[in-house]
């Protein structure tokens, strides 16, 4: 009897080892992918011994400045965790999602449970509180905060940034570059001296219909060429370029782009050093999210770590640099009224605008920073050829509105600011049709067929198209894709093309007739497309292309004087509070300025305005 029981004990473990080891991976490397921001992320996922011995990201097309730090973390976290739920990068959680998502796909192929490789929930333990003092805190660390940062240290305030992310520079380090007047680098170009601030503010003013706040604008570009070279001084490296888009090219030559296009992060690191050199903190991962304030007076401000620490910071001055809200899905509806694409790294939630209202500040103006446009693919500019997106930026198409109508020149689509506006002014969406002949011709010749000798450039130096004889292989295969997709249309008469994209077909027929009519005659006759571009869309077989607008941020909500204090609605100061980049709309009308390099430039200058301005309101 003892021996059976035994017997049935070894067995009984033996049975249990068995289904331990088929509830486990089985060894080996298993290749899987997740859908990153910029497409797919494909990851190599090793087991050994049941356990995860090796994750290697082998493909991805993520934007550099902002998937660095998952690309390197997330891989580490997995394998040392030997769990693919590790916790994502703050600020990139998109591509965290991707790799941990193919992960989970490898523990399937190998024949294991993801369950068991999750590592549990954490038991909720209450969140411990660090009480610290501070002069300054900076809430954000892009182009404002660390501005701000910088100079509020130097100018002899202890100061605190603060930065939700897991690394600094925001959105800022894809810009381009900031606008400056009378740089040293201007000088030695020979431009600086050639026009005034005063010009260029009466041209702002204008442009902007005086819907602005042209003090603000004033106080923000009087010394933005000092603000340049101040950055230089302190470790960043500009090229002086003037103006970049053709469409700008008589416009003023402001625009200074970073030297290395490659190293952004680079510069914002070394500004970051240079603060903590002077005795700056910064605080990574740690999010603001209470102001304290006493008699309109700012008293301090409440963080919260990665971890749940909770960061009760006394202090005598706060400078909000969130960066806006274009991560935030909800507030851009409520604003906009639709969904837009908008361009962020997920961190910009409108923070800075709900906590000054939270103490009584009022709302401030709000806009979208509206440049260029896209079609439906979800290929996102400079990741990827999307191939239907071309039909669109040849100014040869039409652009017609959900009504059928034409709306504006297509030949616009060389100005990102314009076309966007133009787009927007439409709706969420509107389309752009070429005819069966042009798509073939197109893809038999290119661009050149139609002697196209200028290419839409999005971001900087990106073209959408070649200029020489290369044909656009597989145009009309990724045409017929979108058909099946809902995101392209086709049909052989305008009726039937309205009938297929659910627009008015007598108006879309006699667009489409006045269209063509203006091509015979050789003259766009209501709208004014330059001649060279006006292609006739002949009598039948249409491709229409579902597209829509893009914003590169949502800007504003904090309500500030021409100062960058916060203010209440009835315009008192609050205090020891100020705001500076993207959380600032005051000085815009309603969209993308054309002056080039205004957004970073009004960061970089108001960054460093309101820490020189609150290092002195401590003294």
């Amino acid at each position: 009897m003892k021996r059976l029981i035994s017997l049935m004990i070894v067995l009984a473990l033996t049975l249990a080892g068995f289904s331990a080891l088929a509830d486990g991976a089985a060894d080996g490397t298993y290749t899987a992918s997740g859908e990153g921001k910029d497409g797919p992320v494909v990851v190599e996922t090793t087991f050994e011994g049941g356990k995860i011995t090796s994750v290697v990201v082998t493909e991805q097309n993520e934007t550099p400045e902002i998937a660095r730090l998952p690309l390197e973390q997330i891989p580490a976290a997995i394998v040392k965790a030997d769990a693919w739920d590790v916790d994502s990068v703050t600020g990139a959680t998109i591509t965290s999602d991707a790799i941990k998502a193919a992960v989970k796909d490898a523990i399937v192929q190998a024949g294991g449970n993801p369950a068991d490789y999750e590592k549990g929930a954490a038991a909720e333990t209450e969140a411990a509180v660090v009480n610290l003092e501070a002069d300054v805190v900076v809430v954000g660390a892009g182009a404002a905060g660390v501005t701000a940062a910088l100079a509020a240290q130097q100018n002899g305030a202890n100061t605190i940034l603060l930065e939700k992310a897991a690394s600094v520079g925001g959105v800022s380090i894809i810009a381009g570059g900031p606008m400056g007047i009378d740089s040293k680098d201007q000088q030695a170009a020979g431009v600086a001296g050639t026009f005034t601030i005063q010009q260029v503010w009466r041209d702002w003013m204008d442009y902007n219909c005086w819907l602005c706040d042209g003090t603000l604008f004033y106080n923000l570009f009087k010394d933005s060429g000092a603000t340049v070279d101040w950055l230089e001084e302190n470790g960043m490296e500009f090229n002086f370029m003037g103006n970049e888009q053709a469409a700008h090219a008589d416009g003023y030559p402001t625009y200074h782009i970073y030297a290395d296009q490659e190293n952004k992060y680079g510069y914002y690191q070394t500004l970051v050093e240079k603060f903590t050199e002077a005795g700056g903190k910064l605080y990574l991962q740690t999010a603001g999210y209470e102001l304290e304030a006493e008699n309109d007076a700012i008293t301090g401000i409440k963080a919260r770590q990665a971890d749940g620490t909770v960061l009760d910071i006394a202090c005598k001055a706060v400078c909000l640099c969130t960066g806006g809200f274009a991560a935030n899905e909800e507030a851009v509806t409520n604003e906009v009224g639709f969904h837009l694409e908008e361009f962020s790294t997920g961190t910009q939630t409108g923070d800075g605008a709900a906590m000054s209202q939270a103490i009584g500040a009022g709302k401030g103006k709000t806009i979208q920073q509206l440049h260029g446009i896209t079609s439906f693919s979800g290929i996102r500019t400079g990741s990827g050829e999307d191939k239907i997106a071309m039909a669109m930026y040849i100014p040869n198409c039409i652009w017609v509105s959900v009504r059928g109508s034409r709306f504006c020149p297509e030949d616009l689509n060389y100005d990102t600011a314009l076309a966007s506006n133009s787009t927007f002014a439409q709706g969420e969406y509107f389309y752009a049709i070429i005819s069966r002949e042009m798509a073939e011709n197109l893809e038999k010749e290119g661009a050149s067929f139609y002697g196209i000798d200028t290419t839409v450039n999005y971001e900087p130096t990106v073209p959408l198209f070649t200029l020489d004889n290369t044909a656009w292989q597989g145009f009309i295969d990724a045409l017929e894709d979108g058909c099946g997709k809902g995101i392209v249309f086709k049909g052989d008469t305008a009726e039937e093309l309205a009938e297929h994209m659910g627009v008015d077909a007598a108006n879309l027929r006699a667009t489409i007739d006045q269209y063509n009519a203006d091509c015979k005659a050789g003259a766009d006759r209501i709208l004014g497309k330059d001649a060279r571009y006006l292609t006739s869309l002949g009598e039948g077989g249409y491709y229409a292309v579902k597209a829509r607008p893009m914003s590169l941020g949502a800007i504003g909500g904090v309500l500030v004087n021409s100062n960058l204090q916060v203010i209440k609605a009835d315009g008192t100061v609050i205090k020891g509070l100020y705001a500076a980049g993207a959380d600032v709309a005051e000085f815009y009308n309603n969209s993308y300025p054309l002056i080039e390099g205004v957004t970073l430039g009004a960061a970089f200058s108001g960054g460093r305005m309101i820490g020189t301005a609150s290092a002195e309101y401590c003294k």
